[in-house]
């Protein structure tokens, strides 16, 4: 039975849903003959403009150990200059402007954010385009960065190493670089403009414009700094070997870093499922992870994250001292506990309702709106498949997610007892990290 409460919530909620969705402006899309495909959400409730340029790649292109490559061009990018610009006197030029670009790199894909006044929106394109299209990337700052990454990876602490190591392993996103030291050495500045030129193209980026300009002044300004982004310097084919590798390695069942304090932190983590986990479930999931944390997890603090697109899912528990030696035993038996009993007829109800007023509220939100147009969730068809989704496919995701051969564990701030606690719990580590390994 739903609580009267939630019935309310709901029921406002519901009623609200339509309304706001009513205010969201038009979505007017075009393209350029490069293959470049544009959005443009009009609003001109402020004189401001936003962009947002996304870029995707498959990760599969990375060659064999050169996994790394992706997070190295990153680096370059945000620390090198861009069109005629030094990195100083570009970012000089966006403060002179009173703009704020931000740059987001992840597994799969590159993504540059722009604001600027709509007085300004030429002068911002130019900027973007500069960023996008021309970034300076010469020998000398790549072999900077090297320098830099192989002094940061033996300066790590062994919780930085840990974690960094877990996440590399569960395939997160945002993780673009190995662990250690592992393919930097062997990362070539000719690798860098290679595989820029082969995963920054306009057949595989959309634009997202949002604010105070028109459908015409959005395709003259896109034509004007970004119709010669082309195929001027094609990529290397597909066989090629930057095609050859992808992400590798066999990660530990429970890593553990070796560090005494006053609390603990237990995660949990997989990959993607290969099957059983279609768009619906992935949009719902992270909404019913948190409504079941009260239910099979006590009193522990929990956090649900979905990954961008999907690709990973990470579970952190964190306790205070005096409950350490129960957490990893009580998380892997919450985790048992939710596979087994699955969600509700009101846990789903109630997640649809919230995924709906979630988007219904994102026309408040100018960025969060383009985001969510960018990862495709406010496609109709996802709409629909989210109407449609029943009990039987969430709890099948929900196995997929959870089946128990494919979730790694981290367990951070541990001591003798609660390693002995993981192993009653049926978790001996494969691998310590602390004050004292070299690893």
């Amino acid at each position: 039975m739903i609580h009267p409460i939630r019935l309310a919530l709901a029921v406002q909620v519901a009623l609200l849903a339509p309304t706001l969705m009513a205010q969201a402006p038009p979505v007017q899309p075009f393209s350029l003959s490069s293959g470049l495909n544009c959005i443009l959400v009009e609003s001109h409730d402020r004189p401001l403009v936003r962009m947002e340029l996304v870029s995707r790649w498959d990760p599969a292109g990375l060659p064999s150990g050169k996994e790394g490559l992706a997070g190295f061009l990153a680096l370059a990018m945000a620390a090198g200059g861009a069109g005629p610009y030094t990195s100083a006197s570009f970012h000089q030029a966006l403060d002179d402007l009173g703009m704020d670009l931000g740059f987001d790199a992840r597994m799969g894909a590159f993504q540059w954010t722009l604001t600027a006044d709509s007085r300004s929106q030429e002068a911002a394109m130019e900027l973007l385009a500069d960023a996008v299209v021309r970034p300076v990337i010469d020998g000398p700052l790549v072999e900077t960065q090297r320098q830099m990454l192989i002094k940061r990876s033996s300066l790590g602490s062994p919780r930085e190493r840990g974690i960094a190591r877990f996440l590399w392993n569960l395939g997160d996103p945002a993780t673009l670089l190995p662990p250690g030291q592992a393919g930097v050495d062997r990362i070539e500045y000719q690798n860098v403009l290679d595989f820029r030129r082969w995963a920054i193209r306009p057949e595989h980026s959309v634009l997202a414009l949002y604010g105070d300009l028109n459908l015409a002044q959005a395709k003259q300004l896109v034509l004007m700094h970004l119709g010669i982004w082309g195929p001027i310097d094609q990529p290397p084919v597909p066989g090629s070997p930057l095609r050859a590798g992808a992400r590798a390695g066999k990660e530990p069942r429970l890593l553990a870093v070796f560090e005494p304090g006053p609390g603990a932190e237990f995660w949990a983590g997989a990959p993607r499922p290969q099957q059983g986990c279609g768009p619906a479930e992935t949009a719902l999931l992270p909404i019913l992870l948190a409504r079941a944390a009260r239910s099979f997890f006590g009193g522990f603090a929990m956090s649900f994250q979905l990954a961008p697109g999907g690709e990973s899912l990470l579970i952190k528990a964190k306790v205070p001292s005096a409950q350490r030696d129960l957490l990893a035993a009580g998380v892997t038996a919450g985790l048992d506990r939710l596979r087994r009993s699955g969600f509700s007829i009101e846990d789903l109800g109630c997640a649809v309702i919230q995924w709906k007023a979630e988007n219904a509220a994102l026309p408040l939100h100018p960025g969060a709106l383009l985001r969510r147009m960018l990862e495709g969730r406010l496609e109709p068809a996802l709409a629909r498949s989210v109407e449609r989704v029943t009990l039987k496919d969430l709890d099948q995701a929900l196995n997929a997610w959870l089946e128990p051969e494919r979730v790694r564990f981290l367990l951070l701030g541990a001591d003798a007892p609660m390693l002995q606690s993981a192993e009653k719990a049926g978790l001996t580590p494969s691998l310590i990290l602390g004050a004292d390994d070299s690893k």
